[in-house]
């Protein structure tokens, strides 16, 4: 039976739980390595919708300084593709509420709750066409052609405007985190490396030297 060539491209990988038989059970998502960035999105929206190019550059950032601020008052954004939040954790183990300190708290990240109508909109977006299922690339073959490495490098450090982090590589390249942090790390040193590494809180973030 020919492959089905349109569709949401999905690969499946082994998950933690098992079935019956004691192998494990597979688990859905999007195929890796399918990147846009906002350069071809803006390109997008001014060919489909008249927008001129830079509106959603402008949008985004602005949304990026002033939410933040706001969010650092505890309070939950709300906007038409869903609401945006602070994101806590515990530092230490506590059991008496008395007994906790200011200091006892830090960010954990930003928490995403999408609206239904977005949702729906992808749903109505994807029963067009349905699914395809695509064979994961193993990282090592992924790992052998190092021009695509480069050219997935490039496009990540300038989604992230000049920097990368290893979920960012991994999503741009196709990697597992782990091969991607390894690819990454392996950039940093050697006669002519390519890359520095930095620690900020617990990311490694990734420069060009």
């Amino acid at each position: 039976m020919p492959r089905k060539k349109e569709g949401l491209p999905f690969e499946v990988h082994p998950s933690p739980m098992k079935a019956e038989n004691g192998e494990s059970l597979l688990y859905a998502k999007p195929q890796s390595g399918l990147v846009r960035t906002l350069d071809e999105l803006e390109t997008y929206y001014a060919d489909k919708y008249s927008l001129r190019k830079g509106d959603m550059t402008r949008v985004f950032q602005a949304f990026m300084d002033g939410a933040p601020e706001w969010m650092a008052m505890g309070y939950r954004i709300e906007t038409p593709i869903g609401t945006f939040a602070p994101k806590l954790r515990m530092k230490r183990e506590v059991t008496n509420p008395d007994d906790v300190r200011h200091t006892d708290v830090e960010l954990e990240g930003i928490d995403y709750k999408p609206y239904k109508p977005f949702e729906k909109n992808l749903g109505f977006a994807i029963e067009k066409d349905g699914f395809r299922y695509v064979h994961k690339t193993t990282s090592s073959k992924l790992l052998e052609n190092q021009l695509q490495l480069e050219k997935a490098l490039k496009r990540s450090i300038e989604a992230n405007n000049g920097y990368t982090t290893v979920a960012s590589f991994a999503q741009f390249s196709g990697l597992t985190e782990y091969s991607a942090r390894k690819q990454l790390d392996r950039w940093c040193y050697g006669d002519n490396p390519k890359l520095r590494m930095s620690r900020i809180s617990h990311a490694h973030i990734y420069t060009e030297i």
